[in-house]
């Protein structure tokens, strides 16, 4: 289970804050932050464009598959976002299933530069209590990437997870993955 967040920006909460921290002394004060532009001159508020809003949707989950822990030592398994490809290490051995990388898409404008982000770990857990560790996230997108035309942009997304002790169970939990324009 993924839970996709997003973050944008809001400069009209942000005017809206400012004006609550200035009140005005008078009508007059008002007046002149409401007045209209003269003739000729434009404001900043009237020329700014609308910035669409940036989202994320996960069209598929990250899945390690089953797998058995032999030995206290623990174990890691990780899967490539590029690939799909998984590489198991340590004390873990692979019970059959098919695993997968997680994938993604953003929606937004057309054009514009984003950045996403994972976290740098999250701990997982299963029912039973026991909890392993999901680590190393990545995704296979570049350095700067870039909404299509239609503002679509899908990415794939992988990581290591590392179960170490006697950890055992169907470990679940939710990756907070997020995105901005830059």
């Amino acid at each position: 289970m993924i839970n996709a967040t997003f973050r944008l920006v809001f400069p009209a909460l942000m005017l809206l804050c400012g004006w609550m921290l200035v009140a005005p002394d008078s009508a007059a004060a008002q007046c002149r932050l409401c007045a209209a532009p003269p003739d000729g001159a434009s404001s900043a508020r009237s020329s700014d464009k609308t910035e669409t809003p940036l989202n994320i949707e996960i069209t598929a989950n990250l899945d390690f598959s089953r797998l058995a822990l032999l030995n206290r030592a623990g174990g890691e398994v990780e899967i490539d976002p590029q690939s799909g490809q998984r590489r198991i290490s340590g004390g873990l051995t692979d019970l059959g299933g098919l695993s997968l990388n997680g994938e993604g898409r953003l929606t937004g404008e057309p054009g514009r530069v984003v950045r996403v982000h994972l976290p740098e770990r999250i701990t997982l857990s299963a029912p039973n209590g026991s909890t392993a560790d999901l680590v190393k996230l990545d995704t296979d997108l570049p350095a700067q990437a870039r909404l299509d035309r239609d503002g679509r942009l899908n990415f794939s997304f992988g990581g290591r997870l590392r179960v170490t002790g006697n950890a055992s169970g169907q470990f679940r939990g939710r990756i907070a993955i997020t995105a901005d324009y830059e």
